[in-house]
């Protein structure tokens, strides 16, 4: 077409691309493609997830596994040793096996150690060489204990029990109170009769400034496995 001045305008239409079929179906499939690797990734974390708490559940049933068979073997070698012991006691009646985890001079019982102690001493004098000792005066917790008690010495000895006074309760060092249907209690005792000693299978009320011998006890530390054999 010419305009007035002879030049020739030219008319251009913008077209707009025409997409072909398969570009048209390669756009409808991206969502899809896109919601099947959404939904993978999300299965990926949850798997992971579950593979890392079942890892940390595998740890802690093999942790709580590994220490009940540690307090099972423990307790196995802890009885051995006591009837190597007892064994030994029999045939010289001396000392202890080289397996018991106490020192010299003590006993090995349960699960403590027991010192038999000839010092004839007040009961807060007792309480003190024992403290000193890193052990307690002797404690008759269970029948168990009383037994081997009667069996081990024959003398008058103190025992943790004491009272404030003639109305108190008999109470243990520990703040625990005496149970008087394990043994025979041989009385409450008269007035200012606040400490108790052991003797022939009785406790017995008496004076704390009397003077005895005396028990302590401390707890046992762990039998010496390699020693066993």
């Amino acid at each position: 077409m010419q305009d007035e001045d002879g030049y020739i305008t030219l008319n251009v239409k913008t077209r707009k691309p025409v997409l072909s079929s398969v570009d048209s179906a390669s756009s409808s499939w991206w969502p899809v493609i896109a919601l099947i690797l959404l939904i993978l990734c999300m299965g990926m974390v949850v798997g992971l997830t579950a593979l890392g708490i079942m890892s940390v559940t595998q740890q802690n049933y093999l942790q709580v596994e590994n220490e009940n068979l540690s307090g099972m073997l423990h307790q196995l070698a802890k009885r051995f040793c006591q009837y190597l012991i007892k064994q030994s006691e029999q045939k010289n009646n001396f000392g202890n096996h080289k397996c018991s985890p106490c020192d010299t001079n003590w006993r090995y019982y349960g699960d403590s150690c027991y010192g038999f102690f000839k010092r004839n001493l007040t009961w807060e004098e007792s309480k003190q060489f024992c403290t000193g000792m890193n052990a307690t005066l002797l404690k008759i917790a269970d029948q168990n204990i009383l037994e081997y008690i009667k069996t081990r010495t024959s003398l008058i000895r103190w025992v943790g029990l004491s009272r404030q006074n003639s109305n108190e309760v008999w109470m243990w060092e520990d703040g625990s109170v005496l149970s008087k249907n394990m043994f025979e209690f041989s009385g409450d005792g008269r007035e200012n009769m606040n400490c108790a000693y052991f003797y022939n299978g009785k406790i017995h009320p008496t004076s704390c400034k009397d003077k005895h011998f005396l028990m302590c006890e401390r707890k046992a530390g762990m039998t010496k496995v390699d020693q066993l054999l």
